[in-house]
């Protein structure tokens, strides 16, 4: 008998963030014959449309950070509908985990199943969040088909008429700069100092988990907290360090002729800058603008993850202006097919120079960069675990250290 292939229901908010991860999932699922719906969700907790989800007995059901946990049906929570019918739940934090778990309500081990988007995160949530879980990695959203062009040429590359784009926003999940320091305040001395000294040695470092030094600050202190206030605590260390690194891209680039993309919070740090300014501009816009700029400035949420402002940039012909983070390091060279940056030195100045004032060495660093556009690594290379994670059997179970070794 013929086996039938899987069939995954992917659900989304109406939103432009969830409509192209979702388009990027579908595309590579129906490439390998699974499949697969698109599942437009109410912004309501209480969702009767995943009841025909569950209707059409699919092999799975995706979900994007807590949505699926939080869902109602008509008769009650989704998760323990789903279990009875032994359709796996997985949801797929796109964030930190630390910033996204309290979200979470009714998940286990034993109703759902998890996706991450690096190593680090998967080993941080079955350490510090849901130890036991069913867990595996993506490696990222992957590059959009919307800011592929067809081919570069030098005379279409100089005639780009943004040198470079940096899309990043200032204000974090927790808030504001004023709101995270504000939080750091409240919390009782031992804490509050480890937190600050956790940042102090967490923001120049580009290779290891960052947990690390939250670990270390809190030895130091001889303090010791429980999974849930580590969380709440790492959380503001990320923040901080993120913004960190945010300001001080912001410092340099302001310096020179490019497009600086970000929130409101932002615009203080504009004035006066040689830099244009853009204010709010949304994720398929900025798709769209990539193949009008020379170069893209990202950076990385976790140090062994490859940005999807990266693979969009190298799918655009663009020169990625990255991190020279664990991932990065790995797998592109400075000033061949790529462009990398510290923050402890002059190296994104040296960076920024070369794509605003040195056209021609530009280009030759796209169009290297370009050819790694379709290598798996810069693209889907991970979507093959989403399959891998619904087909597991519910019994096995990995621990903490089994993921940390593998």
């Amino acid at each position: 008998m013929m086996r039938q292939p899987p069939k995954i229901s992917i659900c989304r908010l109406d939103h432009e963030h969830d409509r192209t991860y979702t388009e990027n999932l579908v595309e590579y699922l129906n490439a390998q014959d699974v499949c697969c719906n698109d599942v437009c969700i109410s912004s309501a907790d209480e969702r009767p449309e995943l009841q025909q989800c569950l209707d059409d007995e699919p092999t799975a059901i995706v979900g994007y950070n807590s949505y699926l946990d939080r869902s109602r049906l008509s008769r009650g929570s989704f998760l323990a509908a789903a279990q009875a019918r032994k359709v796996p739940v997985i949801h797929w934090i796109l964030d930190h985990p630390s910033s996204r778990w309290s979200e979470f309500i009714w998940s286990t081990c034993a109703n759902s199943r998890f996706l991450f988007n690096t190593r680090y995160a998967e080993q941080y949530f079955l350490r510090y969040c849901l130890p036991g879980a069913l867990t595996s990695v993506m490696g990222g959203v992957g590059r959009s088909r919307h800011s592929r062009v067809a081919a570069l040429s030098q005379a279409s590359f100089l005639n780009r008429p943004v040198r470079c784009v940096a899309p990043l926003s200032l204000k974090r999940a927790a808030g504001t700069i004023e709101q995270t320091q504000a939080a750091i305040a409240a919390l009782e001395n031992g804490l509050g100092a480890a937190v600050r000294a956790a940042v102090s040695t967490a923001r120049f470092d580009l290779t290891r988990p960052l947990e690390v030094h939250l670990v270390a600050a809190l030895g130091k202190s001889a303090s010791t907290i429980d999974n849930r206030t580590f969380n709440s605590c790492f959380t503001l260390v990320e923040e901080c360090v993120q913004t960190f690194r945010r300001l001080r891209i912001f410092e340099i680039a302001r310096q020179y002729p490019v497009l600086i993309q970000s929130d409101s919070s932002a615009v203080p740090y504009m004035q006066y800058a040689k830099a244009t300014f853009a204010a709010d501009v949304g994720m398929q816009e900025t798709l769209l603008r990539m193949p009008l700029c020379r170069s893209v400035l990202s950076v990385s949420p976790l140090n062994d993850m490859i940005h999807d402002r990266t693979m969009n940039a190298l799918n655009a012909g663009c020169v990625a202006i990255v991190e020279d983070n664990l991932a990065h390091r790995g797998l592109l060279r400075h000033g061949e097919n790529a462009l990398l940056f510290r923050y402890e030195d002059d190296s994104l100045r040296e960076c920024l120079d070369i794509v605003c004032h040195q056209p021609e060495r530009a280009f030759a660093i796209a169009e290297a960069g370009m050819k790694l556009r379709d290598d798996p690594r810069f693209g889907s290379g991970g979507f093959h675990n989403v399959i891998g994670l619904a087909l597991r059997p519910a019994t096995i179970r990995q621990s903490y250290e089994e993921a940390a070794v593998s």
